[in-house]
């Protein structure tokens, strides 16, 4: 599995794209946001399809619950997305737990 790693303002998130495939999203945001033997990361934002918007986003504590959105972690998200040639344009629309979110 390939991921990245991406900071903003002091909050770190681990990325997967996951367009193409399904993971158990609780128990392996569990394993790679541990510190002292994972990755580490304030959370595991994983990259899907979406039938609403453009793509979803599903974020992922540490712990393994899931959150309903974060500020940070969504500028990671677009950032990540934009930067690989996933979405281009100046609008990209995403799908989270709190809505559908427009970033420009």
């Amino acid at each position: 599995m390939k991921f990245a790693k991406l900071q903003a303002t002091g909050n770190d998130f681990i990325l997967v794209d996951a367009r193409a495939s399904e993971f158990e999203w609780a128990k392996l945001a569990k394993d790679m946001c541990q510190r002292q033997f994972g990755v580490g990361a304030d959370g595991l934002i994983a990259i899907l399809p979406s039938k609403r918007a453009i793509l979803r986003m599903r974020l992922f504590n540490p712990d393994g619950s899931e959150a309903e959105i974060s500020g940070n972690g969504l500028r990671c998200f677009a950032k990540y997305v934009v930067d690989r040639g996933i979405v281009s344009g100046h609008e990209l629309t995403v799908e989270t737990l709190a809505g559908i979110r427009t970033i420009e």
